[in-house]
């Protein structure tokens, strides 16, 4: 039994411990190992597309921890030549051939990846959204960075935009959460965590009240042991009983002849 709750707790608290991981949001396969972002971009409302927009951008940077490739001190360009670098719209220009675009600016570019957000209902197949990111796929393989396009929870997206940014080694990713989302790894791990937690405290009660109840014995007066009783010798029971036999016997032959000698006495008179 003991055996068995040591094995309960030990398997509660890796549960635990992979429950409290999961719920910090720090594991998944992107760059900024989060399954969903740290904050709600602004998504309808009073506010213009370019601020939802940068709403978005602002959170992706904070994740990344990687500064706004728009900003003037930053704008890394993905150009057909690095002539356009002219320090208005391009500071640095990274040759690319064949884009659709003289020159294209990605939100974020890091040495090992490119990425982008996308606060946006859809993702189609058609559209500036489409040969936007098309350029970008096509920069990421020749620089050999992948591509990764983080979009809201919700947002539809073509399955030609998976493939395309897939091809890179990157990947489309449902990022921006909207209200009343609840993500379904937190949903378990809180359950999981919590169930677990329990366990883990119910065995540490079990193991404290055995402990008690060991301690209670341990301190208790303990009684002298009752000595046996030792068997009798047969040896000594037996010359015990020869001996008695033998002073009952002298005492009365001694009565017999006190008797003889008295009438004795009497018959002489």
């Amino acid at each position: 039994m003991k055996r068995l709750r040591r094995i309960l707790f030990g398997v509660a608290l890796i549960v635990l411990a992979v429950s409290i991981v999961l719920l910090m949001n720090i594991t998944a396969l992107n760059p900024t190992h989060r399954r969903y972002s740290s904050e709600m971009p602004l998504t309808t409302g009073q506010a213009s597309g370019q601020e939802i927009g940068n709403s978005a951008e602002l959170i992706l940077s904070a994740d990344l921890r990687l500064p706004n490739n728009n900003a003037p001190d930053q704008r890394q360009c993905l150009c057909q030549s690095t002539s356009l670098a002219n320090g208005k719209d391009c500071n640095i220009c990274l040759s690319v051939n064949n884009m659709q675009s003289a020159y294209r600016i990605p939100d974020f570019i890091a040495p090992s990846f490119i990425a982008e957000s996308k606060n946006a209902r859809n993702l189609l197949y058609t559209g500036r959204e489409f040969e936007q990111i098309s350029d970008y796929a096509l920069a990421a393989i020749l620089l050999n960075r992948p591509l990764w396009v983080y979009i809201r929870i919700n947002t539809y997206v073509d399955s030609d935009f998976y493939r395309m940014v897939e091809s890179t080694g990157g990947a489309v990713v449902p990022y921006f959460t909207i209200p009343g989302y609840v993500d379904p790894v937190d949903d378990t791990a809180r359950k999981s965590g919590a169930a677990s937690g329990l366990l883990v405290v119910g065995i540490v009660w079990l193991e404290w009240r055995s402990f008690r109840k060991r301690s209670f014995r341990l301190s208790a007066p303990r009684l002298p042991k009752p000595q046996p009783r030792q068997p009798a010798d047969p040896v000594t029971g037996s010359a015990r009983k020869i001996t008695h036999a033998e002073d009952f016997t002298t005492s009365a032959r001694d009565r017999l002849r006190a008797k003889i000698d008295e009438e004795d006495e009497w018959n002489d008179l």
